[in-house]
């Protein structure tokens, strides 16, 4: 797949645990499209840090071990060691900017890699390149909603960004438009709640319209994080627990801080983390231990954690989700159930020839097999689902009210 050095549970204690430079290692599988896409990447941050870091890849087909062992849960994932302990980690592909950046802010450095000749000049200061990029989209959106049984996207489009720049790639998305790759990472990652690949393309548009000509957005993503800690739907969930509230409050002090370039100590985040920890455990069950949770997902720096900002999306949209799952019980062995039988259903409709269910009918099916299964799924399911969508609608109309308010 790459040129990169292939660790073995020979090989690891050499390669990795006693190496006296960091490990990035890349864990992977031959089936992995996204795996194989990322390997260039991954080749051309190993030079750019020659000498500082070494990056190595392990098949997880080969050694599911290393799975178990670090907990791999989706591919491709990136985990950063010294000696044996993990730094932190990144799931899913990332551009060699995004990834040179992780690096140089977990070991201080600052390499070229990470800091591109890019301009922080929206649409490049030129208001008709802007309405010329938006009203190219909209047209392809009015095109779509009039044959809507043909695909989204044409070949090779991975989304509204990728097709308005005419790249999947991040860094060459932000290049185009003079936007920082993590405000490009925040659009499409807030994209995904608008129910429908549709509307989320019309998110794009209508978040495209709001960015001012010529503005530097770099300071964005960490004032929609700060936005999103002091909201009225985390302080809903909080439920006035004043805990709760004192982290959080500690938590925007931080994280603002950050944005404005002031540097933390890992110390402080550590603090917050083991904070959160603790009072989850004197909480016990239910929301208040759960809010401490989504608490917890905050309690680290966005540069070092790149995936922080979507994994506290993640937490706050599911947070009611998570609750209704809870009262009734709902577990991953239950998911996996459930998802055993809809795929044995949907095998079962093809191989005989008949259209396969969905939505709601195939709930139905699965109900004629295991009644109590799909009434403690459609319990939560639906009502948390909404929530989910709700909820990420709510920061994504945020992002374009911050968005426009920068000079």
């Amino acid at each position: 797949m790459s040129d990169l050095k292939s660790v073995t549970e020979a090989s690891f204690e050499a390669d990795v645990t006693l190496n006296s430079r960091p490990v990035l290692i890349d864990f992977w599988a031959e089936w992995c499209g996204p795996c194989k896409a990322l390997a260039p990447t991954l080749e051309k941050v190993a030079r750019n840090f020659e000498g500082k870091v070494d990056v190595v890849k392990i098949n997880v087909d080969e050694h599911p071990a290393f799975r178990e062992r670090f907990g791999v849960r989706g591919i491709p994932a990136l985990v950063l060691m010294t000696g044996s302990q993990e730094l932190g980690r990144i799931v899913g592909p990332r551009s060699a900017t995004q990834l040179a950046s992780y690096l140089d802010a977990h070991l201080g450095t600052a390499t070229q890699l990470a800091k591109p000749e890019l301009t922080l000049c929206a649409f490049g200061g030129d208001a008709q390149a802007k309405a010329a990029r938006i009203a190219h989209l909209r047209e392809y959106l009015e095109e779509k909603q009039a044959s809507p049984d043909t695909p989204m996207w044409p070949e090779k489009v991975s989304g509204a960004l990728a097709f308005v720049v005419g790249s999947a790639d991040p860094d060459e998305c932000a290049s185009t438009l003079g936007i920082p790759t993590d405000v490009v990472e925040a659009v499409n990652v807030l994209s995904s709640y608008r129910g429908t690949h549709f509307n989320g393309a019309l998110f794009v548009a209508d978040w495209l319209e709001s960015v001012p000509v010529g503005a530097n957005l770099s300071r964005l993503p960490g004032r929609l994080l700060t936005s999103i800690l002091s909201s009225q739907v985390v302080s809903d969930m909080l439920n006035e627990e004043s805990r709760l509230l004192a982290i959080r409050d500690e938590l925007v002090s931080l994280q603002a801080a950050e944005t404005d370039g002031a540097p933390l100590p890992d110390a402080k985040w550590a603090d917050l983390k083991e904070a959160c920890n603790a009072l989850a455990g004197e909480l016990g069950e239910g929301n208040a231990a759960r809010a401490a949770a989504v608490l917890k997902v905050a309690s680290s720096s966005l540069a070092r954690n790149p995936d922080m900002f979507k994994d506290l999306v993640f937490a706050v949209t599911g947070f009611v989700w998570k609750s209704l799952q809870a009262k009734c019980n709902w577990s991953p062995a239950d998911d996996s159930r459930f998802m055993k039988l809809a795929d044995g259903i949907y095998k079962h409709a093809l191989e005989t020839g008949v259209e396969p269910p969905r939505g709601s009918a195939m709930s139905k099916q699965v109900a004629e097999i295991d009644p109590q299964l799909v009434e403690r799924f459609l319990s939560h399911y639906e009502k948390g689902h909404r929530a989910l969508g709700e909820r990420g609608r709510a920061i994504g109309d945020m992002l374009i009210q911050l968005t426009g308010r920068i000079a």
